[in-house]
C-alpha cells in the first residue's frame, strides 16, 4: 500500500514582515490615504500605526468602542477564510472596511485590510453629527469636535467606480505581498506588475 505524502501547512511557513513588505504597506498606505493592515493566519500582524490617530482611534479608545471593533474583524477575517473572496464590509461606526483574503496553493494564509474610509461625503458638521452622532454616544465619546475634524481628514470612497478601482488595487497588492513572502519578489517587479492599478486608482 502506498503511504501518503504529509503536505506541509504554508500557514507555518509564511512571513509577511521580512524584506521589502513592511516598507511597501507603509508606502501604500501613505500614497492611497487609506490605513493598511496584513496579517498571516499564524497571527503576525504587518501594519502601520496611522490607522490609529483618526477617528477609529477615538472609537477603539473606549471599552464598548473597542470590543466592537474586534468583532467586526474577527467576524470578517472568519468570512473570508471560509469565502476565500474579497469582499466590502461595513463596520458597526459606518466606516468601509475592504478585506482580501491572500492564499497559496489553494490555502488561505493570511489577509489584507483597506480600513476607515467613508462610504460618503459629508458636507458639514450637522451631517456628520446625523451619521455618527449616535455612536458617539452609545460608547461615551464627549469631545465630538475633535472627532468631527478627524472624520474630515479620512478618504472616501463612493460606489461604484472608486469601490471597484481600489478593491482591484488592493487583491494585486496582496497577490504580490504572497509572492514577495515566498520568492523574494522585489520592488522594481512589484511595481511593474501593479503601476497601471496604482495609475488608475490615483486618478479616483
Amino acid at each position: 500500500m502506498t503511504s501518503e505524502i504529509a503536505v506541509p501547512n504554508v500557514n507555518l511557513e509564511v512571513s509577511f514582515a521580512k524584506g521589502h513588505i513592511p516598507e511597501l504597506l507603509r508606502k501604500l498606505e501613505i500614497f492611497t490615504g487609506i490605513p493598511l493592515s496584513l496579517r498571516s493566519n499564524s497571527g503576525e500582524v504587518v501594519c502601520k500605526t496611522d490607522y490609529f490617530s483618526g477617528p477609529c482611534s477615538l472609537i477603539r479608545g473606549t471599552d464598548v468602542g473597542r470590543e466592537r471593533c474586534r468583532k467586526t474583524y474577527h467576524n470578517i477575517e472568519e468570512k473570508l477564510f471560509r469565502r476565500k473572496v474579497p469582499y466590502i464590509n461595513v463596520c458597526y461606526a459606518g466606516f468601509l472596511i475592504f478585506a482580501v483574503p491572500l492564499e497559496l496553493r489553494g490555502e488561505m494564509i493570511g489577509t489584507l485590510l483597506g480600513s476607515q474610509i467613508l462610504p460618503q461625503t459629508y458636507s458639514g458638521k450637522s451631517e456628520i453629527s446625523g451619521a455618527f452622532g449616535n455612536l458617539l454616544e452609545s460608547i461615551g465619546i464627549k469631545d465630538n469636535n475633535y472627532f468631527y475634524e478627524s472624520i474630515m481628514k479620512v478618504k472616501i470612497l463612493e460606489p461604484d467606480f472608486q469601490r471597484i478601482s481600489f478593491m482591484q488595487l488592493l487583491n494585486k497588492i496582496g497577490e504580490n505581498f504572497v509572492e514577495m513572502a515566498f520568492s523574494e519578489k522585489t520592488w522594481p517587479v512589484f511595481y511593474k506588475e501593479i503601476k497601471d492599478d496604482l495609475k488608475s486608482f490615483g486618478n479616483v
